[in-house]
């Protein structure tokens, strides 16, 4: 096309000539001066003769028209091409008025608008590869364009105005249709990444590109393609490892394939279903170990194992199930352990241990008959246990009438027991000896110098002596001895069958 502009035709300005009834008013006014009248209308047909016989062949259609659009089917990308009108007429013809002219003149300027609106739309969609994505509608829009060719070469302008426009609506429609394929395209480029059909993705993304060569996603979608080998490798490589049960492996390389691409829906939805298979392979692992270790009643080991799985699938009832039996099977152990500690312990005749056992179990269960029995039986025995053990502990107090009297019951409760262990025979043999011991008189002497008063505490006054004999049981006395001007003396002394028990008692410190 030319990029020279059309000149609009004007038309000489002229005045009709005036008609007899102007010309015989004009004489009535003018006061009888024909001359002029006759001079005026020679003028007008003068001017007449001018403008429509004159004037026609001087003014000739202007050879400036914009060229129009020529269709070439087997032109590979289907744009519009320029071309100049081969059969328009150079003159305007003979006869047409300036009006006419005009008219054409401003039907060819509109047509020329409409064509390179068209023109212009055209190149910017055969930029954008219209040609491949834009049928039928782009060969319509080519086909109308052609059409309105042909019309323009038969200087019918209307109906190249209304053809060129036909194709320019056509194109127009295909613009406003750039949004929703675009948005189709890159949907279907991220599906092809997604199914791991690289070849496929690099041909849409390239149909994109030229699409929508300023669309800011390309930026995201093209590394993601070149990222893509990588992804389909590491999820090839963690399906074959979950073939295999190796979900560790697995998982590792799901893992490899999100960091690969980490906005690859599929990756992220393998690497989060091994992780779930995985954590349940786990979890199962750890439930089995921990009844497992239950059944040998390796209760910290089942309760590592059952908290491990707790915390592998939070909110998971086994787990919690498994940790209330767990308890269970500890509390009976500890119970049948508690009962059998203390049945060695009175066998073995431990009573205050078996007591210790009993109670310990009361305190898990109170309600249970074998500790609330075996408390009964072994807590008396327990308490002459300790008594009978204390009589040769205490030999020496045994002089105290009141402690001899609870050593011989003590004594006395032992040998009602039926079949005595060797530990109460032999208490029984302990307590006996300590008591005929107690009980046997030693001679005492006890001297001083006539003028101390003694008093043998808790025995009786024995006065001013010089010497006296007494008979006392075995054990730990007092002796007290007071005297006028001189210090008190207490003399304490023991009594013993194997000893000389000679006692001097005696005031000899001056006040």
């Amino acid at each position: 096309m030319t990029d020279r502009k059309d000149q609009p035709l004007s038309a000489t300005a002229f005045e009709p000539a005036p008609t007899a009834s102007q010309t015989i008013a004009a004489e009535e006014t003018s006061g009888g001066q024909p001359r002029w009248v006759i001079i005026g209308l020679a003028l007008s047909i003068v001017l007449l003769v001018f403008v429509f016989i004159v004037l026609p062949q001087l003014v000739t259609p202007s050879d400036t028209a914009l060229p129009t659009v020529a269709v070439d089917p087997a032109d590979s990308g289907g744009s519009v091409a320029a071309s100049s009108p081969a059969n328009i007429d150079e003159t305007a013809g003979n006869g047409r008025s300036p009006f006419a002219e005009a008219q054409e003149g401003a039907l060819r300027r509109e047509a020329q608008e409409v064509l390179q609106a068209l023109l212009a739309l055209q190149e910017s969609l055969a930029k954008r590869g219209a040609a491949a994505w834009g049928e039928p509608g782009y060969s319509q829009a080519l086909t109308a364009a052609d059409k309105a060719d042909a019309a323009y070469r038969e200087r019918d302008f209307s109906a190249a105005t209304e053809d060129y426009q036909n194709a320019l609506n056509e194109l127009l429609a295909l613009e406003a249709s750039l949004p929703e394929r675009i948005e189709a395209l890159h949907a279907t480029v991220t599906t092809e990444i997604e199914r791991g059909e690289l070849l496929a993705a690099q041909a849409r993304f390239d149909e994109l590109q030229e699409m929508a060569p300023a669309d800011i996603r390309l930026i995201t979608l093209a590394p993601r393609i070149a990222a893509l080998p990588r992804v389909i490798a590491a999820l090839e490589a963690a399906a074959a490892a979950e073939t295999e049960g190796n979900l560790s492996v697995a998982v590792t390389s799901a893992r490899d394939a999100t960091r690969a691409d980490p906005q690859h829906q599929r990756a992220q939805r393998r690497l989060f279903e091994l992780q779930s298979a995985l954590t349940r392979a786990q979890f199962t692992e750890a439930m089995t170990k921990g009844y497992a270790a239950l059944t040998r009643q390796r209760f910290t080991d089942s309760e590592a194992a059952f908290t491990k799985a707790a915390r592998l699938l939070p909110g998971a009832p086994e787990p919690q199930s498994a940790l209330v039996e767990l308890e269970q099977a500890r509390t009976q152990a500890i119970l049948i352990a508690l009962r059998e500690q203390g049945a060695e312990a009175e066998l073995e005749e431990r009573w205050a241990e078996a007591v210790a056992h009993y109670e310990e179990a009361l305190k898990i269960d109170g309600l249970l008959l074998f500790a609330t029995e075996g408390k009964a039986r072994a807590r008396p025995r327990a308490d002459l246990d300790t008594r009978l053990v204390n009589i040769p502990k205490e030999r020496d107090r045994l002089v105290d009438r009141r402690i001899l009297a609870e050593a011989e019951a003590s004594l006395a409760e032992a040998s009602t027991v039926t079949e005595p262990g060797p530990r109460l025979q032999s208490q029984i043999t302990a307590a006996q000896e300590t008591i005929t011991y107690a009980k046997t008189p030693v001679a005492v002497s006890i001297t001083s110098d006539g003028t101390t008063d003694i008093t043998l505490l808790r025995v009786k006054r024995l006065g001013t002596v010089t010497q006296h004999i007494l008979s006392l049981r075995p054990g730990t006395y007092t002796a007290v001895g007071i005297r006028d001007g001189y210090r008190d003396v207490r003399v304490t002394f023991d009594v013993r069958p194997d000893q000389n028990n000679a006692v001097a008692v005696r005031c000899v410190e001056p006040i």
